[in-house]
């Protein structure tokens, strides 16, 4: 039986070869790269955590995960892309999660739900959050291209608003900004202040707070 190590030198050979290679050998290729993949990722989450930092070793990340040094570097590049891959691939869940929202006739109740669905989704991974507003060793931002998704979802909701005549007292661009800035104080003192007790629904009663301090309610039969 093949040990991680002898699966690292034979995924490295495999996937230098160029020769055509049978569907299901092919199969099994695709299925071990993801598995590494998968093992090293969760490694590499479990050692942040614990560290509460990126200083890991690869020495460390290796006995961990049961992959050596060289198959990560294979598949992620550094440490700075292997970092990089953990956000992304996490949140990409998050880019799942919105999908799955059913369509509301309400635009103001959609708005809600991607308002809520994001803080609880930060709050339930904290370790990716903070990795999102660090910088990487070249001093570049972490945040990746799905963190546009969450603006976007935001700024389409807040603009079907002003359209619909419903916003009120701001224009687009500093509602939408008033609605980030909520979502992510909401979301840092939560993951700083983990022990703290807070009072009960306090995101909700924020969040439908200010939604209701900036819009009109909807003309009664309008659910827009």
């Amino acid at each position: 039986m093949f040990n991680h190590v002898d699966i690292d030198k034979h995924m490295e050979r495999t996937d230098m070869a160029t020769a055509d290679i049978p569907h299901g050998i092919d199969e099994r290729r695709e299925r071990q790269r993801l598995e590494a993949r998968r093992a090293i990722l969760d490694a590499t989450e479990a050692l942040v955590i614990e560290s509460q930092s990126c200083d890991f070793s690869m020495r460390s990340l290796g006995r961990r995960s049961g992959y050596s040094a060289p198959t990560v570097y294979h598949y992620f590049g550094d440490k700075d892309g292997l970092i990089d891959a953990l956000v992304e691939e996490r949140l990409a869940r998050l880019g799942q999660e919105f999908d799955k929202l059913p369509s509301c006739g309400d635009t103001l109740e959609g708005l809600r739900s991607v308002l809520l669905m994001s803080f609880t989704f930060w709050v339930s991974h904290p370790t990716v959050a903070r990795l999102i507003w660090s910088v990487s060793s070249k001093g570049e931002s972490r945040m990746p291209a799905v963190i546009d998704r969450v603006s976007d979802r935001v700024g389409a909701a807040v603009r079907q608003l002003a359209e619909s005549g419903r916003l009120v007292g701001y224009d687009e661009e500093t509602a939408g900004q008033m609605l980030e800035a909520l979502l992510q104080g909401l979301i840092l003192q939560r993951i700083h202040a983990p022990e703290r007790v807070w009072s009960p629904q306090l995101e909700e009663r924020a969040i439908d707070t200010l939604l209701h301090g900036m819009t009109h309610p909807a003309p009664e039969g309008d659910a827009s």
